[in-house]
Protein backbone atom coordinates (compact mmCIF):
# COMPACT_ATOMS: atom_id res chain seq x y z
CA UNK A 1 0.00 0.00 0.00
CA UNK A 2 1.13 3.33 -1.05
CA UNK A 3 2.66 5.91 1.60
CA UNK A 4 0.47 9.31 1.97
CA UNK A 5 2.99 11.34 1.01
CA UNK A 6 4.71 9.26 -1.61
CA UNK A 7 3.98 10.29 -5.27
CA UNK A 8 3.18 7.12 -6.70
CA UNK A 9 3.75 7.38 -10.37
CA UNK A 10 7.43 9.61 -10.57
CA UNK A 11 10.23 8.45 -11.15
CA UNK A 12 12.33 11.37 -9.85
CA UNK A 13 11.43 14.88 -8.09
CA UNK A 14 11.75 18.18 -9.85
CA UNK A 15 12.83 20.58 -7.01
CA UNK A 16 13.37 23.83 -9.59
CA UNK A 17 9.95 22.77 -10.62
CA UNK A 18 8.30 22.31 -7.17
CA UNK A 19 10.13 25.61 -5.98
CA UNK A 20 8.60 27.63 -9.23
CA UNK A 21 4.80 25.81 -8.37
CA UNK A 22 5.11 26.37 -4.61
CA UNK A 23 7.62 29.04 -3.24
CA UNK A 24 8.31 31.75 -6.18
CA UNK A 25 4.36 32.95 -6.54
CA UNK A 26 4.27 33.44 -2.56
CA UNK A 27 7.54 35.37 -3.07
CA UNK A 28 6.13 37.72 -6.16
CA UNK A 29 2.42 37.93 -4.34
CA UNK A 30 4.46 39.63 -0.99
CA UNK A 31 6.59 42.04 -3.80
CA UNK A 32 3.41 43.09 -5.14
CA UNK A 33 1.49 43.72 -2.15
CA UNK A 34 4.15 45.32 -0.55
CA UNK A 35 4.69 47.44 -3.58
CA UNK A 36 1.11 48.41 -4.12
CA UNK A 37 0.83 49.49 -0.48
CA UNK A 38 3.68 51.91 -0.33
CA UNK A 39 1.99 53.40 -3.33
CA UNK A 40 -0.91 54.48 -0.81
CA UNK A 41 -3.40 52.20 -2.78
CA UNK A 42 -4.46 50.60 0.66
CA UNK A 43 -5.90 54.04 1.46
CA UNK A 44 -8.37 54.23 -0.96
CA UNK A 45 -11.90 52.32 -0.06
CA UNK A 46 -11.13 49.09 -2.13
CA UNK A 47 -7.59 48.79 -0.28
CA UNK A 48 -9.44 49.62 3.46
CA UNK A 49 -12.10 46.88 3.20
CA UNK A 50 -9.71 44.14 4.21
CA UNK A 51 -7.26 44.20 6.78
CA UNK A 52 -2.94 43.94 5.96
CA UNK A 53 -2.96 40.08 5.96
CA UNK A 54 -6.34 40.34 3.93
CA UNK A 55 -5.22 42.22 1.05
CA UNK A 56 -1.80 39.89 1.00
CA UNK A 57 -3.95 37.15 0.70
CA UNK A 58 -5.77 38.77 -1.91
CA UNK A 59 -2.42 38.92 -3.87
CA UNK A 60 -1.57 35.69 -3.16
CA UNK A 61 -4.78 34.20 -4.36
CA UNK A 62 -3.91 35.86 -7.67
CA UNK A 63 -0.07 34.93 -7.97
CA UNK A 64 -1.26 31.11 -7.00
CA UNK A 65 -4.48 30.68 -9.65
CA UNK A 66 -1.99 32.56 -12.04
CA UNK A 67 0.35 29.36 -11.76
CA UNK A 68 -2.62 26.97 -11.49
CA UNK A 69 -4.10 28.40 -15.41
CA UNK A 70 0.03 28.46 -16.56
CA UNK A 71 -0.07 24.63 -15.78
CA UNK A 72 -3.35 23.36 -16.60
CA UNK A 73 -3.03 25.04 -20.09
CA UNK A 74 0.32 23.87 -20.39
CA UNK A 75 -0.62 20.27 -20.02
CA UNK A 76 -3.30 20.71 -22.36
CA UNK A 77 -1.20 22.38 -24.90
CA UNK A 78 0.98 19.35 -24.45
CA UNK A 79 -1.76 16.36 -24.49
CA UNK A 80 -3.02 17.99 -27.68
CA UNK A 81 -0.04 19.97 -29.10
CA UNK A 82 2.29 16.73 -28.64
CA UNK A 83 5.29 16.97 -26.21
CA UNK A 84 7.26 20.05 -26.77
CA UNK A 85 10.05 21.09 -23.86
CA UNK A 86 8.07 22.40 -20.86
CA UNK A 87 10.01 25.94 -20.34
CA UNK A 88 10.37 25.35 -16.59
CA UNK A 89 13.62 24.70 -16.12
CA UNK A 90 16.65 27.73 -16.82
CA UNK A 91 18.47 25.62 -18.26
CA UNK A 92 16.24 23.18 -20.21
CA UNK A 93 17.16 24.83 -23.51
CA UNK A 94 20.43 25.34 -22.92
CA UNK A 95 21.02 21.75 -22.79
CA UNK A 96 21.92 19.24 -25.70
CA UNK A 97 18.86 17.51 -25.88
CA UNK A 98 15.65 18.60 -24.29
CA UNK A 99 14.01 16.55 -21.83
CA UNK A 100 11.41 14.07 -23.69
CA UNK A 101 7.92 14.46 -22.99
CA UNK A 102 7.66 10.65 -21.24
CA UNK A 103 10.62 12.22 -18.94
CA UNK A 104 8.71 15.18 -18.14
CA UNK A 105 5.56 13.48 -17.22
CA UNK A 106 7.36 11.41 -15.10
CA UNK A 107 8.94 13.47 -12.63
CA UNK A 108 7.05 15.69 -10.21
CA UNK A 109 5.60 18.13 -10.35
CA UNK A 110 4.12 17.90 -13.62
CA UNK A 111 1.80 20.41 -15.39
CA UNK A 112 -0.89 18.89 -13.56
CA UNK A 113 0.92 18.11 -10.45
CA UNK A 114 1.71 22.19 -10.43
CA UNK A 115 -1.92 22.81 -11.26
CA UNK A 116 -3.27 21.03 -8.44
CA UNK A 117 -0.89 22.34 -6.21
CA UNK A 118 -1.52 26.21 -7.19
CA UNK A 119 -5.11 25.91 -7.23
CA UNK A 120 -5.02 24.01 -3.83
CA UNK A 121 -3.09 26.72 -2.21
CA UNK A 122 -5.28 29.06 -4.20
CA UNK A 123 -8.64 27.61 -2.40
CA UNK A 124 -6.60 27.80 1.00
CA UNK A 125 -5.70 30.96 -0.04
CA UNK A 126 -9.16 32.08 -0.40
CA UNK A 127 -10.68 30.05 2.85
CA UNK A 128 -8.08 32.12 4.89
CA UNK A 129 -8.92 35.34 3.11
CA UNK A 130 -12.54 34.73 3.86
CA UNK A 131 -11.63 34.02 7.97
CA UNK A 132 -9.76 37.86 8.44
CA UNK A 133 -11.57 39.63 6.28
Amino acid sequence: MPSLFSVPTARRVDSQRLLSVALIPLAASIAMASTVAATGFTSSPLGESTSTLGFLLDFTTFCYLAVAMAHLSGAIADRTCGGMAAGLSMDEYDAPEPISGEEFWQAFPNHVDGAAIAGAVTLLCVIAGSLVG
